[in-house]
C-alpha cells in the first residue's frame, strides 16, 4: 500500500470528474452519503473562501493502463472520503443552489463582498475565481489489496458511527460489494419499494436484500442454516458470503430482482421492508413455476387487500419480527396464499413449513377464543344475576340520558354521576392511557395496519460535515 498527498483545484475537479471521467464519487465499498442541507453546503464555501480549514480529501488511485496524448500515464480514482465536500462544491459552481442567507461576507484582496443568497453566476468574478482555483488536499492510496481498502474504509469512519449493516456490506469484500449496490440500484429497490428516507438513511434496503439472500440459501447452499433476521446474523452471513458466493447464487438472486422489477414497475406502497425478503423468495418460486411477473403482482395486490389470510400474516409481523418463528411463518402464510391463488403445488422444501405455520395459526386463535370467551363471562354473570332494582323503583322505567343544558353544573372531575358512569370513565382512562412504547414502535403500523420492528435509529453524528470526516 503506498500512499501519496495531492492538491486539486475545483477546476480540476470538474474536469476529473465531468469530461475526463476518472474520478469517481461512488466506490463500491462505501457507505450511502446523507445529502448535506443548504447550510452545510454554504458553510464549506465560506470555509474556502475565508480560508478556514476544511478535511482533507482521501481516495483510491488505480491504475488504467491507459495513456494520454502525452504518454502519460491515465489514473481513475475513486473518493473514500469527502465526497459530500466535492459534490456540494461542484454542485455550487453547476448553479444547483444558492448560498444560504445567514453567510457572513468574505473579503478577497482588501476588498469585501456580499456572498449570502447568491448564486455562483451572481458573485463578483474575483469571488468566482477564488473558488475555482481553491485547492483541496488529497491523499491518494494506491497497491492496495482488497483487505487494505476495507480497513482504509473503517479507519476513515471510525469518528462517526456505521450501522452494522453498513459494516457488513464492507465485509462482503469488494466485489460482493459491487453486485449489491447494483441490485441496490435496481427500479425494484430504487423506485417500487416503500423506504422512508430514515430507512434508506439507516440502510434498510441493504437491510432487506441480505436477509432475502439469507432466505435463498437455505434453499440453494447445503449446510446453511437460517437463525433469523437479526444485525449479528446479517453481519455473520457476510463474513460467510466472502469470497464464497458462486455463481449460481448470485445469478438466482439478479434473476429474482429481475423478475419483481418487471412484476412492480412503479411504487407499492405494500412492498414494505418486511415483505420484501419473503418475496424474494417467492419469485423464485414463480419463476420455477412459470408464473409471468403480471400474475405475480396481481397475486400480491390480492393478498394485502383482499386475502383472508392477510390476517393470519399479520400475526408473524408485530414485535420481535426478526426471529425465526416468525420469519417462517410470514413465509409460510404468503406461500400458501401464492400457491391457492395460482392453483399450484406447495413446493416440496416449504410443505413442512407451511404445515406448522398452519398449527401454530390454529393454536393462536384458540388461545384468543379462550380468552375472549373468559372476559365476556364476567360481564354476563353481572348482567344475569346483578343487584336488584330498588325497592321504590320497581315498575319504574329507567329515565333516559337528557343532554347537558346551558347553566348546568358539570359533574366534579372524579366524581361519576353513576356506577355505570364510573365504569365508562375508567374504560375511557384505559383508552387514553399511552400505551407500552414495545407494542407501538411509531412506524409500526402503516397503510396495511400490520406492525414491524423497526431498527435503531443512527447515532448522531452519522454522515459528513464540514468539519468532520464522511462516509
Amino acid at each position: 500500500m503506498n500512499r501519496t498527498k495531492l492538491s486539486w483545484t475545483v477546476a480540476n475537479i470538474e474536469k476529473m470528474h465531468k469530461d475526463k471521467k476518472v474520478l469517481s464519487f461512488d466506490h463500491q465499498i462505501q457507505r450511502k452519503s446523507e445529502i448535506w442541507s443548504n447550510a452545510q453546503k454554504s458553510l464549506l464555501i465560506h470555509s474556502m473562501l475565508a480560508n478556514y480549514p476544511v478535511p482533507n480529501i482521501y481516495v483510491l488511485r488505480e491504475d488504467s493502463e491507459q495513456v494520454d496524448e502525452k504518454k502519460k500515464p491515465i489514473f481513475n480514482y475513486y473518493v473514500m472520503d469527502g465526497k459530500q465536500r466535492l459534490t456540494s462544491t461542484l454542485s455550487y459552481i453547476w448553479g444547483d443552489f444558492p448560498l444560504d442567507d445567514n453567510i457572513p461576507d468574505i473579503t478577497v484582496e482588501d476588498t469585501e463582498y456580499q456572498i449570502a443568497g447568491k448564486y455562483f453566476c451572481d458573485l463578483e468574478e474575483p469571488v468566482q475565481y477564488e473558488i475555482r482555483r481553491y485547492k483541496f488536499e488529497i491523499i491518494a492510496f494506491e497497491d492496495c489489496s482488497n483487505r487494505e481498502i476495507e480497513e482504509i474504509f473503517f479507519r476513515l469512519n471510525n469518528s462517526t458511527a456505521l450501522t452494522k449493516s453498513q459494516i457488513a456490506k464492507a465485509k462482503i469484500g469488494v466485489e460482493l460489494a459491487g453486485m449489491v449496490n447494483q441490485m441496490l440500484g435496481s427500479r425494484f429497490f430504487t423506485t417500487s419499494c416503500n423506504f422512508t428516507g430514515a430507512q434508506l438513511k439507516a440502510s434498510d434496503d441493504q437491510r432487506c436484500l441480505l436477509q432475502g439472500m439469507m432466505l435463498l440459501d437455505t434453499n440453494y447452499v447445503a449446510n446453511f442454516e437460517l437463525k433469523d433476521f437479526s444485525e449479528n446474523s446479517i453481519l455473520e452471513y457476510s463474513e460467510s458470503i466472502r469470497e464464497n458466493y458462486s455463481d449460481r447464487q448470485s445469478n438466482m438472486l439478479k434473476s429474482a430482482i429481475e423478475y419483481l422489477t418487471d412484476a412492480f414497475p412503479e411504487k407499492n406502497k405494500q412492498l414494505r421492508k418486511i415483505n420484501i425478503p419473503i418475496l424474494m423468495y417467492l419469485a423464485d418460486v414463480a419463476m420455477d413455476a412459470e408464473i409471468k411477473p403480471m400474475l405475480f403482482r396481481q397475486w400480491f395486490e390480492f393478498f394485502t387487500n383482499e386475502d383472508e389470510l392477510f390476517e393470519d400474516y399479520k400475526m408473524f409481523c408485530s414485535t420481535g419480527s426478526t426471529k425465526y418463528e416468525k420469519i417462517m411463518g410470514r413465509l409460510g402464510i404468503m406461500t400458501k396464499s401464492f400457491c391457492l391463488h395460482h392453483e399450484i403445488e406447495i413446493p416440496e422444501e416449504l410443505k413442512d413449513t407451511v404445515s406448522t405455520v398452519e398449527e401454530k395459526v390454529a393454536l393462536i386463535k384458540e388461545e384468543r377464543e379462550k380468552e375472549s370467551s373468559l372476559e365476556a363471562g364476567p360481564m354476563l354473570e353481572e348482567k344475569d344475576g346483578g343487584d336488584a332494582p330498588d325497592a321504590g323503583s320497581a315498575g319504574q322505567e329507567e329515565e333516559a340520558d337528557e343532554p347537558l343544558q346551558e347553566g348546568q353544573p358539570l359533574l366534579e372531575q372524579g366524581e361519576p354521576e353513576s356506577k355505570e358512569q364510573g365504569e365508562i370513565s375508567a374504560v375511557q382512562k384505559c383508552a387514553d392511557a399511552p400505551m407500552e412504547q414495545e407494542d407501538t414502535p411509531e412506524i409500526q403500523k402503516e397503510i396495511t395496519g400490520y406492525c414491524e420492528d423497526e431498527p435503531e435509529p443512527p447515532k448522531t453524528g452519522e454522515g459528513d460535515s464540514p468539519v468532520d470526516a464522511e462516509g
